[in-house]
């Protein structure tokens, strides 16, 4: 398949292959939205959408921004910049009205984040006509109203991100921190900067001012090489994998020559990335290994704009992207990269990704049965995303097949639900290891306190019958001696 955005239309090529798709004990519903692409969006739906911001604020609600729609009428695709609300409980979409006549202008590719019941925030993004975009907007959720963050003046306080898309994002209790990306000549970026909803200010990362490389632009600290549309995940510490490499990446085209599949965490408190594996120079088409076993020779194919997140046990989850399926015929320059709706997961305690559910071939429609075990999303990418209370993660829209394996611009909303898969407490967690260790230290302090006090009580006894006994001691003598 290849796709692309140019004078508000959609070029596609299609390549359909229809294996079944493979799925665990692991929930797949389908909430909402059509099984066939391109919808226009109504008084009641957002319609078809892909690259808009979706953020879940832990309240029921996940609000949508902006992101590429489909016009039925006319027939073309356009940037929108409306914002919209569902409610997670009833999975039902309603649009806000700012009273505010100044607001964002049309964007796709956001980075988005906020508070619960208070604010919402977005940076950045490409606009309807290419260019890279470096304002921050804040949503009143309270008044109903859009201001733009302003920052004046020269001082470090007053820094912020410069324009770019397709950054790598990931949403804090308390703070929006962005990664990569690419700027107004479509160069790849390494700077990672972090916004504070409290303060209400951007700061940039002191790793990522440093990024000392040597003669050869390699780069001589472990720190993740420049790139766009990463995945990303979060819980307590940040994950990313993949995403596009390539140095200048000329927009037109999606080529997977440079896509990545090497997978990094990055410790807040001490500012350091380290590597876990994978590629970042070479594309890799996808080792599956057998379904739902996981092997140290399993690991996903290179990707783009998929998504993932972090379940209650500490495993990551990741499901989707433009990249490469199980066939070589998938990594090359000369062809597409191939949209995909593989599932998989990656346990740190083993250090290994298991092939969960979805088809290992890319470029499969979707299934939209009533029952979780006949219904599948189609493959997709440029979808929109949240995690809700870790074990639930939801999905809407895309480029990506519909049911009919037709591609184009999806309204469907799906909701991944692996909570059948996470077996509580079958993981050594560092509290559950302090408590044994913990228990064994009492235990062994028991044994030793009852031995010296049984020693104490029987060498008291024994005082005690020599004190009371009349028995008299002598030593015996050897009648031969007299002699």
């Amino acid at each position: 398949m290849i796709y692309k955005m140019n004078n508000m239309k959609l070029l596609i090529t299609i390549a359909i292959l229809t294996p079944s798709i493979q799925t665990a004990d692991i929930d797949i519903v389908w909430h909402g939205g059509e099984k066939t692409a391109n919808v226009s969006t109504t008084e009641m739906s957002p319609g078809s959408r892909a690259e808009g911001g979706l953020w879940f604020d832990d309240n029921s609600k996940s609000y949508l921004f902006g992101g590429w729609s489909y016009n039925s009428v006319s027939k073309e695709f356009t940037l929108t910049n409306d914002l919209w609300v569902l409610d997670v409980n009833t999975f039902h979409w309603s649009i806000l009205k700012p009273v505010s006549k100044n607001k964002p202008s049309s964007r796709h590719s956001p980075s988005i984040c906020g508070i619960p019941s208070r604010m919402i925030v977005i940076f950045g993004g490409i606009d309807q006509d290419g260019n890279k975009l470096d304002d921050t907007w804040i949503y009143n959720l309270v008044d109903n109203s859009w201001e733009e963050l302003t920052l004046s003046g020269n001082s470090s306080t007053s820094s912020h991100p410069p324009e770019r898309g397709h950054q790598s994002s990931w949403c804090t209790s308390t703070k929006l921190i962005i990664f990569g990306g690419r700027n107004a000549e479509h160069k790849a970026l390494h700077d990672m900067w972090s916004f504070s909803l409290v303060n209400q200010k951007w700061s940039e990362m002191e790793s990522s001012k440093k990024y000392p490389s040597n003669s050869f632009g390699q780069t001589i600290v472990s720190y993740p090489k420049p790139r766009s549309g990463a995945t990303t995940f979060h819980q307590g510490s940040l994950y990313l994998f993949g995403g596009d490499t390539a140095v200048i990446d000329s927009g037109e085209t999606y080529v997977d020559g440079k896509y990545a599949n090497d997978l990094w965490s990055y410790d807040i408190g001490k500012d350091s990335w380290t590597k876990i594996g994978g590629n970042d120079n070479v594309c890799h088409h996808g080792s599956y290994g057998h379904f739902q076993v996981a092997s140290k020779d399993n690991w996903p194919g290179c990707r783009v704009k998929a998504t993932g997140w972090v379940d209650t046990n500490g495993n990551l989850w990741m499901f989707g992207g433009d990249g490469s399926d199980s066939t070589a015929e998938s990594v090359t320059v000369f062809k597409p990269g191939r949209l995909l709706n593989d599932l998989w997961r990656y346990e740190f305690v083993f250090k290994m990704w298991s092939w969960m559910g979805g088809n290992k071939y890319g470029n499969t429609g979707g299934k939209y049965g009533e029952s979780s075990s006949e219904s599948y999303p189609g493959s997709r990418t440029g979808f929109m995303s949240f995690n809700r209370y870790h074990n639930f993660h939801h999905i809407f829209g895309g480029f990506g097949h519909d049911t009919n394996g037709k591609d184009g611009l999806l309204s469907d909303l799906w909701e991944i639900d692996v909570h059948k898969e996470v077996v509580y407490g079958k993981y050594p967690t560092t509290s559950n290891v302090f408590m044994i260790i913990f228990g064994l230290c009492g235990l062994i302090l028991l044994i030793v306190a009852l031995s010296l006090y049984n020693r104490k009580f029987f060498r008291g006894s024994e005082k005690e019958k020599d004190k009371k006994s009349d028995t008299e001691y002598c030593m015996l003598t050897n009648i031969d001696d007299e002699d």
